[in-house]
């Protein structure tokens, strides 16, 4: 068999998918994304660069076509076959240990908010439910002179994160395995998290992809919120004067205002910012 150029592949490969119910969301959003992510993968090319003349021999072809068999008979996501995920426009290890990266706490929002708090140096950050630690790498990146913690109440996860720490080469970064706040002995000018929010009953009614992924990122009590709010009502504690919690929230957004309110909290909404996360600050 001749080699087959790399564009004739993914379109291939697109419309594969595309015969297929999968669900896309878990770091991919159609069937050509999906495409891109499972041939680079295997390629080991820049998702973000075009490489439409390289060639793809017999041995990569058999690789991918492997793998997509996989997606579809067994609906795994696909960044868990490929054992890896793009966040932030870098490169990141996973495995069903860890929930796949897809916060919306990401390098854009972290820049936007950044430049808006010019007067803001975040030199003590804590990802509070780190996961991977993506969020983690991101903000060692952007603010390469922070001290930085990334805590996880999963030490299986935490393996996951220590890997992608190691990856980046990130030395800036310190694990702490804690139950949200229990170990966490620190004052920080910006909190960062992406809490479990799932409704335990809704769980059932997600896509199967969902399924492979660890259920402690995913769900909380209280129909979705008892983490969240957990969060909310110590992060004063742990911010230092003028810090900053960012929290992820899903789609509790008015449940959550309502109950900032109740406890006389103030969240701050910045524009083109989509509206599953608040900010709230310390005064």
């Amino acid at each position: 068999m001749k080699n087959i150029f790399l564009k004739k592949i993914i379109k291939k490969y697109t419309k594969f998918f595309n015969k297929y119910n999968l669900y896309y969301g878990h770091s991919t959003y159609n069937s050509y994304t999906e495409s891109i992510h499972l041939i680079y993968s295997i390629l080991k090319l820049n998702i973000y660069k075009k490489y439409y003349k390289i060639k793809i021999n017999k041995k990569k072809l058999n690789k991918i076509f492997n793998i997509a068999i996989k997606r579809i008979k067994y609906r795994i996501p696909i960044a868990y076959l490929t054992k890896n995920v793009w966040f932030g426009k870098k490169k990141f290890y996973i495995d069903n240990r860890s929930i796949i990266p897809r916060s919306h706490i990401n390098e854009k929002l972290l820049n936007k908010f950044k430049n808006k708090k010019k007067n803001f140096k975040p030199w003590k950050i804590l990802d509070l439910c780190t996961g991977s630690g993506c969020i983690a790498i991101i903000c060692s990146y952007l603010f390469p002179k922070s001290k930085i913690h990334a805590s996880d109440i999963c030490s299986n996860t935490l393996k996951v994160a220590k890997k992608n720490i190691i990856l980046h080469n990130k030395k800036n970064i310190k694990i702490i395995k804690s139950n949200l706040f229990k170990n966490i002995k620190k004052k920080y000018n910006l909190i960062l998290t992406n809490p479990p929010y799932i409704n335990k009953k809704h769980i059932k009614n997600l896509p199967k992809e969902y399924s492979y992924e660890p259920k402690i990122s995913l769900i909380s009590k209280d129909k979705g919120l008892y983490i969240i709010k957990k969060i909310i009502n110590n992060s004063n504690k742990y911010l230092k004067k003028n810090g900053y919690l960012i929290c992820e929230i899903g789609n509790q957004i008015k449940k959550i205002k309502k109950y900032c309110k109740k406890i006389n909290i103030k969240s701050i909404k910045i524009k083109s910012i989509k509206n599953n996360i608040i900010f709230i600050k310390k005064i």
